[in-house]
């Protein structure tokens, strides 16, 4: 008797409809779907309408879509509960922690810098008096209402027209005392003299005692932080998660565990930037035209104030499972080491924005 011998499965094309006659161009293989299911490339390139490959890029990076109104309203009311259902495995039903983050960056840091160009973050003009009678100088900020002139006087100003003086000696002139470091090369050298240029612009418009120059100014230097902001915030993701594995080093859990945690914690932080924002917009509409939505409002803003450190700390405590004494411990030094290094980031973002055209 003959063992009997079974013939290996023949591969079998994945069941779904197809053009007749569809064939990959590039291994000629039948066409199945949206990719060739012998080498996988795709049916459709980049020679295809613009809005569609547009429509692609929107869907491969943000991938946003109904699973967005199943993310927002667990993750500003519910702290933890996207982290720990990630944990768990229950993923497929929320945007994805980068894109998340990624997405409400983009909308939080654009919506500000509307309301700020409509006129919203009321931002009052201020001349900028600089002093150096006394050998060193000082900056007050002296608030000037709108169309006053601020009694300065351009001798003792650090930031005139073309150069920038301290003690009444020329330490920086574009043309006859430019700033140049030996080993940069020079396009390098040119780029920090324009930086300088546009710093000084700014701070002699703020110290020129013109309200609208001064007001034009501090919209640069306002918008031009927001626009380095997200920047700020991506390098703070890596480093806030860093401090995280540190603090909470002996639960052994991975850094990606803990960048899921800073990832969570910041789109969270955006969210109520967002919130933020909507509450100022509405009180400024109401402070024209319904006064007495006025103090509603404002303890509805101190409110989303007092849930963004509410809604971290309990986020904290959830995720990692530690007593209150050492979760509030943990929190406070996290806090403070979390200020210091936003700071920081801030100050550079300021930095960027003074030298910004």
């Amino acid at each position: 008797m003959q063992p009997e011998t079974t013939k290996p499965p023949q591969p079998v094309a994945p069941p779904a409809e197809s053009q007749p006659g569809a064939v990959c161009e590039n291994c000629g293989a039948p066409l199945y779907g949206k990719y060739c299911y012998a080498c996988g490339q795709p049916t459709s390139g980049m020679v295809r309408h613009f809005s569609s490959i547009l429509s692609d890029i929107a869907d491969s990076v943000l991938n946003i879509d109904e699973r967005v109104f199943k993310t927002l309203l667990p993750l500003y009311l519910r702290p933890g509960k996207l982290t720990l259902d990630y944990f768990a495995g229950r993923r497929a039903r929320y945007v994805t922690p980068f894109r998340l983050v990624f997405f409400l960056a983009i909308v939080a840091f654009f919506s500000i810098q509307l309301t700020v160009r409509a006129g919203f973050g009321h931002m009052p003009t201020k001349g900028i008096s600089i002093s150096t009678g006394s050998g060193k100088p000082t900056v007050s900020l002296v608030p000037t209402p709108e169309g006053a002139q601020a009694p300065v006087s351009s001798g003792d100003s650090m930031f005139s027209h073309d150069s920038i003086t301290f003690n009444n000696r020329v330490v920086w002139n574009r043309q006859s005392k430019p700033l140049r470091i030996g080993w940069l090369p020079d396009f390098a050298n040119e780029w920090l003299n324009d930086s300088i240029e546009n710093a000084r612009a700014n701070m002699h418009a703020f110290n020129s005692g013109n309200a609208a120059a001064a007001k034009a100014a501090g919209m640069r230097v306002t918008l031009g932080a927001l626009s380095a902001a997200p920047t700020v915030l991506f390098v703070m993701l890596p480093l806030f998660a860093l401090l995280l594995k540190v603090f909470y080093i002996f639960k052994r859990r991975l850094y990606m565990e803990h960048l899921i945690v800073a990832m969570h914690s910041h789109a969270f932080l955006m969210l109520s930037m967002l919130v933020l924002v909507a509450l100022g917009v509405l009180r400024s509409w109401a402070a024209v035209h319904a006064v007495w939505l006025d103090i509603p409002i404002a303890l509805l803003h101190a409110a989303a104030w007092v849930w963004i450190f509410l809604y971290l700390f309990l986020m904290q405590k959830r995720v990692y499972r530690q007593g209150w004494f050492f979760t509030t411990l943990k929190y406070c030094f996290l806090g403070l080491c979390y200020t210091i290094m936003v700071s920081f980031g801030m100050a550079f973002a300021f930095l960027i924005s003074m030298s910004g055209t």
